[in-house]
């Protein structure tokens, strides 16, 4: 796609005045990280592309949640997709958000299974820390699979909490956003965290929580004309993405502290969140009846064999973890483990086998021969039959998921090496109400253990040069042993040039909802069967990644990083050829494909990743990055989905005082690609979405040491994204949304902030 003139001029400007800078503080190369190599090290001697949130970005910027703090650092994606609840997912170098790693404080917070099916993954990210709780968030980009096993293929993303002292800390916030289009619903959101020591030196407790509540977001497409025919698109799909439906979300925590010397500390937390989305249809505009997320359980939808969704949807998950620290006279370890239990309520149960050859014999009105004319007239006659009635209430679909980590690390300095070893275990379940319905039963458990053995040593060769070098052996219950090793090479050239590159493998295992023999959901409203696979294969990946980075005296800075990733055995849906069982195969024509999982692509994914910092004056900089991806799937010769060619962030800060603080962004992408369709006259085209861009306006003013006040304008001038247009396909015609993701028109953040 060409880029329209000024749109490039002014990205290029900007970038350009900018030098291409680092993501975050004015001393970005000296901050300290654990997240690349197990232990504290400056970024610049780190042994990866890592990025760091600092606690003053996050004190004086209105982030909201976690992707809006990340999502302007390079090579950093969350408009890949957004989820039939408007929250979006983290995509690192166009991997997709499956192969990020979640984690906080060095936990993995990422679930086993498909524990969200049907479009509601981005509910995951709910389930962190208030963002006052947070100390620092550090973002790798590429693979680290030494360190943190097989999740960790596309990047990963630590959350680092304050640490608790013997002084008493404490904030609470309250955040608001004002929609200017009142067919948006207002968001609101409380928070606070306290800490402090109960026994100085000794015993320290801190207490965390939050509650999020959205309104319902009902806005309407524009009108679409098509050889003189209003042919607009109403609002009656799923997965949208047009706005929140009415929710509330909120979490809890406590953490306590025990130190009996200096050498030795334990560490225990709790924490617990909860989220709830409504799904009572409601009227739009139009007149029409939706289920904002997913068909509501009825008659009716029985008769088109869909059904699955209750009228509220919950989701619950609790953690918890105990942790030893120790520092003995050669070293440090850690030793601890780690319990999370996730629950997604409020699904049922799709018609079962038997209930639908059951409504197929005698409630057709679709096909030759059908014996009824249209779906009011099979439901009147389905009405009066007592078996097609006791059909409802539809049984509870039970998901639920569990996995527990027993770790044990140990750092160690020698001489001029510096090594850490480690160890885990995990053990994890899946419970999934449709695994079994290929065979008439139903909820049975996908369990699986897995563990691991990893070293890895940082060598200072020579003074300024240091090898980083390491391996992470593998086993898994259903896959056998692994090794993933990692090489990277770190030279500081002087004070201000550091050279860094490497090549590391990425192993990730299926997830075990891919890896069950038989039903593992439902697509089309419980329409459309999907099939597991138990013969499936790790995906893999070899990574390759040079960088140099730049720090001047006077506070500028820069960065530019060459990666390529080669992946195979990529683990994708494609159509079920028999082996589903010949009842379900006889079903296949009126209910649609049967799918399953497979390994069915290599691919490629080659791309620049260019940031930076430019002082005008000590209180005036601007900051930039701009990542540019090549992707491609070998078996299609086409770009990975929804992956853009550009993605592209610049921001003007001025502080014109030591208590205010102001901002102007903007922000984009280019060429993200959608898929490839067939028109009706059988010519194959691309299609891709139309360029994305917004521009947000921020300030944040400390009136005093403990009270800040923190503002933005989002979508600045009130675009309007939703569009859509039509495209004539083989036999029908679709809708296709212009952008993937479909923010509200103009709005204003408000955040109130005490700390004490």
């Amino acid at each position: 796609m060409r880029i329209p003139f000024t749109r490039s001029v002014l990205a290029c400007a900007v970038l350009g005045a900018s030098s291409l800078v680092l993501a975050d503080t004015p001393a970005q190369l000296d901050s300290m990280v654990v997240s690349a190599a197990g232990y504290e090290q400056k970024i610049a001697d780190a042994p990866a592309s890592i990025s760091v949130i600092s606690q003053e970005d996050l004190k004086k910027k209105p982030y909201t949640n976690l992707l809006d703090a990340v999502k302007d650092i390079e090579g950093v994606d969350i408009g890949e997709t957004n989820d039939k609840t408007n929250n979006g997912q983290i995509s690192i170098r166009g991997m997709g958000a499956d192969y990020t790693l979640v984690l906080i404080d060095g936990k993995r917070q990422n679930n086993n299974g498909e524990l969200y099916p049907n479009s509601f993954n981005g509910v995951q990210y709910a389930s962190i820390p208030p963002l006052s709780m947070v100390e620092r968030i550090e973002v790798i980009r590429g693979p680290m699979g030494t360190i943190y096993g097989s999740d960790a293929i596309g990047g990963v993303i630590n959350i680092i909490t304050k640490k608790v002292s013997n002084e008493w800390v404490g904030s609470i916030g309250y955040a608001k956003t004002f929609q200017t289009d009142s067919d948006y619903g207002n968001n609101d959101n409380v928070d606070f965290s306290v800490m402090g020591a109960l026994i100085e030196d000794t015993l320290g407790i801190s207490v965390r929580g939050s509650f999020y509540e959205a309104g319902l977001s009902n806005p309407e497409f524009k009108k679409l004309w098509h050889n003189g025919i209003d042919v607009s698109k109403s609002n009656d799909s799923f997965g949208a993405g047009k706005g929140n439906v009415k929710n509330e979300a909120s979490t809890f925590g406590v953490g306590l502290t025990f130190t009996p010397n200096k050498e030795h500390t334990i560490k225990a937390d709790y924490d617990i969140a909860k989220q709830k989305y409504d799904n009572t249809p409601y009227l739009t505009k139009s007149g029409n009846t939706v289920d904002p997320l997913g068909t509501n359980d009825t008659y009716r939808a029985l008769l088109q064999s869909r059904a699955g969704y209750k009228d509220q949807l919950r989701f619950e998950r609790s953690q918890y973890s105990l942790f030893w620290e120790a520092d003995w006279s050669l070293g440090k370890s850690t030793l601890g483990i780690h319990h999370i239990d996730s629950k997604n309520e409020g699904r049922t149960l799709p018609p079962t086998l038997d209930e639908r050859e059951y409504i197929a014999d005698n409630y057709r009105y679709t096909g030759a021969g059908a014996p009824y004319a249209d779906i009011d007239a099979a439901l009147a006659a389905a009405m009066t039959d007592p078996v097609f009635l006791a059909m409802l209430p539809r049984p509870d679909r039970p998901l639920e998921s569990t996995n527990t980590t027993y770790s044990a690390k140990y750092e160690v300095p020698l001489d001029n090496h510096f090594v850490v070893a480690g160890a885990e275990y995990q053990d994890s379940r899946l419970k999934d109400g449709v695994f079994g319905m290929e065979g008439g039963s139903q909820a049975k458990v996908k369990k699986y253990y897995q563990y691991a053995l990893y070293a890895e040593d940082n060598w200072n060769l020579i003074d300024p040069l240091t090898l980083t070098y390491g391996a992470r052996y593998n086993y898994h219950e259903d896959f056998g042993s692994h090794t993933t090793p990692r090489v990277y090479l770190t030279y500081g050239l002087n004070d201000s040039w550091t050279f860094k590159g490497g090549v590391s493998t990425g192993y990730k295992t299926p997830k075990a909802t891919d890896l069950y023999d038989g039903i593992t959901g439902f697509g089309s409203q419980g329409a459309n069967p999907m099939i597991g696979n138990p013969n499936l294969k790790p995906e893999k990946s070899v990574n390759y990644e040079i960088a140099a980075y730049y720090e001047h005296a006077d506070k500028h800075n820069f960065n530019v990083t060459l990666f390529r990733n080669e992946f195979k055995d990529k683990i994708e849906r494609s159509e079920l050829k028999g082996s589903a069982g010949d009842r379900w195969e006889a079903l296949r024509a009126a209910n649609g494909d049967l799918t399953k999982m497979d390994n069915v692509a290599k691919a490629t994914i080659s791309g620049i990743e260019l940031a930076g910092r430019y002082y005008i004056v000590d209180n005036l900089f601007v900051k930039s990055n701009w990542t540019y991806l090549d992707s491609e799937n070998k078996e299609t010769g086409k770009p990975l989905r929804s992956s853009p060619k550009h993605m592209f962030s610049a921001t003007l800060d001025w502080q014109p005082t030591s208590r205010l603080n102001t901002y102007l962004q903007y922000s984009g992408n280019i060429d993200r690609y959608r898929s490839t369709y067939t028109s009706s006259v059988g010519s194959s085209k691309d299609l891709y979405y139309k360029d994305y861009s917004t521009w947000n306006l921020g300030a944040s003013y400390r009136f005093s040491d403990n009270f800040t006040l923190i503002g933005r304008v989002n979508n600045l001038f009130d675009k309007d994204y939703l569009e859509y247009s039509l495209a004539d396909r083989v036999g029908t015609t679709n809708y296709y949304n212009e952008y993937n993701n479909k923010p509200a028109g103009r709005n204003f953040w408000l955040s109130a902030r005490y700390d004490f």
